[in-house]
């Protein structure tokens, strides 16, 4: 490659670039800024943006997904038809209704037990082949299940709420006490200390 001389003749020499005016310049970004942050008015686009979206979830709903209702099931179907039976006929009809009369099934609290009820428990308790089994084996120095404890404890509470309730006295009972009970009080208490003294070898 030859070697060209160097000369300063205009012609040769680099052209400047057109200088720009001072509103372009303005106008001209110096350095690319960061965008950090919302556009404003961007709250009023995504609330509009929200609604749109609920609309749209509830048409895109499949309609093989049933109900999230719960229906009553077996004999509990009887009880709800009753009790939605009840609502109509105590609903009132009218605008001048402050409130919806609501109906309330009474609690087994609220209902008043008659004597002859309480009466025909005490002896259905006492009655009880069930209850009768487990003081046989009471009697017989037999070993007892967690069920039939629980059971035992249950009827005697429930026992003894109804005796309370009746007013029975407890002196004519004991009027009626035969000797033989009464041994078998002292046979139970003997077993009792016996057992607290197996207790206390460990």
């Amino acid at each position: 490659m030859s070697r060209t001389k160097k000369s300063r003749k205009p012609a040769t020499a680099p052209k400047a670039k057109a200088k720009l005016s001072k509103e372009a310049l303005a106008s001209v970004d110096k350095r690319v800024r960061k965008k950090t942050g919302k556009t404003p008015g961007n709250r009023q686009q995504e609330a509009l943006q929200d609604k749109g979206a609920a609309a749209t979830a509830q048409q895109k709903k499949d309609p093989r997904i049933g109900s999230k209702t719960p229906i009553a099931l077996g004999g509990l179907a009887a009880k709800a038809d009753k009790k939605i039976s009840k609502q109509q006929q105590n609903k009132v009809v009218g605008q001048d209704a402050i409130a919806a009369i609501r109906y309330v099934e009474p609690t087994i609290d609220a209902t008043i037990e008659t004597e002859q009820d309480l009466a025909q428990e005490l002896a259905n308790i006492e009655a009880d082949d069930r209850l009768q089994s487990i003081l046989s084996k009471q009697e017989d120095e037999l070993a007892l299940t967690e069920q039939e404890v629980d059971y035992y404890n249950d009827m005697m509470e429930r026992h003894q709420l109804l005796t309370e309730k009746l007013a029975v006295d407890e002196d004519e009972a004991d009027d009626t006490d035969t000797p033989a009970s009464k041994s078998s009080e002292d046979d139970l208490w003997n077993k009792l200390d016996k057992a607290n003294d197996d207790f206390s070898q460990f």
